[in-house]
């Protein structure tokens, strides 16, 4: 609450954050927007009390570090309404403002990167746990759905709520993740990134004619499939065989010796896996060009 120097005294109640007065000094300077924050240096009264005196320090204007000493201490009334405080406050101090308890989440990293089967975490964290509720906290999977859901049934939520554990995660746990907390409306974000179930380290290949090249491939999937899941063919659907083709033993790189016009193409990489129960084949491709056909095409252009 910044205030209107030498207003007068008068009732006020908080509508933000906790809804109550700092009980602890603010961080470094202007941490509540002011060069002179304030905060409540006795605990807040019961209901039972009644209205209460209290005292507010007024904190100094440092530059640096936490501020050590008060600068005036403000004499105060407070009532516990139940639901919320009201303050009678009595502002004498210029560019002053009174610190207000807010809560704020926190979830790092913001984008989790996890293979098919793996455990994802979604973690974050409040900057205060000061009468908080876990049962507040509603986690959405963007678009509309709400958690727990059925067809989600892989993730789990943890007592306090700050925490989603994705077990075996697969193509329907990708998308944006939405912790919202009513109270003090604070919201974060979180998107969870599947890696492709089998990844190319490039994309094309350019050889000299009658010379070799590697394809390297990385099995983004765990445990990681049986080399006999993992199948390579020559786009269409040409089998490979001869000595021309040698597969890594796990399958994920192919070598090509002595390539010519009839090795060069678009070779496809497939494989076969199971995730909690469901099947799933995924594939990505690869063009193998000979150099000359490249240089041909630039002089074309």
């Amino acid at each position: 609450l910044h205030t209107d120097y030498k207003k007068g005294k008068d009732w006020y109640r908080f509508t933000t954050g906790f809804q109550m007065m700092a009980e602890s000094p603010p961080g470094p300077q202007f941490s509540c927007g002011t060069k002179h924050p304030a905060y409540l240096n006795q605990p807040h009264p019961d209901v039972e009390n009644g209205v209460v005196p209290r005292e507010v320090c007024i904190k100094e204007n440092e530059e640096t570090g936490i501020y050590q000493a008060c600068l005036q201490v403000e004499n105060i009334r407070v009532k516990n309404c139940g639901d919320y405080y009201t303050y009678q406050l009595n502002p004498q101090v210029q560019d002053m403002a009174y610190c207000v308890y807010n809560r704020k989440t926190s979830c790092e990293p913001k984008v989790v990167h996890a293979k098919y089967g793996e455990l994802a975490v979604v973690n974050c964290t409040l900057n205060s746990e000061k009468d908080f509720d876990s049962s507040e906290v509603e986690w959405t999977k963007l678009n509309s759905v709400t958690l727990p859901d059925e067809s989600l049934s892989n993730i789990d939520i943890s007592d306090d709520s700050l925490l989603l554990n994705i077990n075996n995660i697969a193509d329907q746990n990708a998308g944006v993740y939405a912790l919202y907390i009513p109270s003090t409306a604070t919201s974060e974000l979180v998107e969870v990134i599947l890696y492709s179930a089998v990844e190319a380290g490039q994309k094309y290949y350019i050889v000299e004619e009658g010379g070799d090249v590697t394809i390297e491939t990385t099995i983004n999937v765990v445990p990681a499939p049986a080399a006999d899941k993992i199948s390579w063919v020559k786009v269409p659907n040409k089998k490979l065989s001869g000595d021309k083709y040698e597969m890594s033993d796990d399958k994920s790189s192919l070598t090509i010796s002595g390539v010519t016009a009839e090795e060069a193409g678009t070779y496809r990489i497939s494989v076969e896996f199971e995730v909690d129960g469901k099947t799933y084949n995924k594939h990505t491709d690869v063009i193998v060009q000979l150099e000359e056909e490249e240089e041909e095409e630039g002089a074309r252009m």
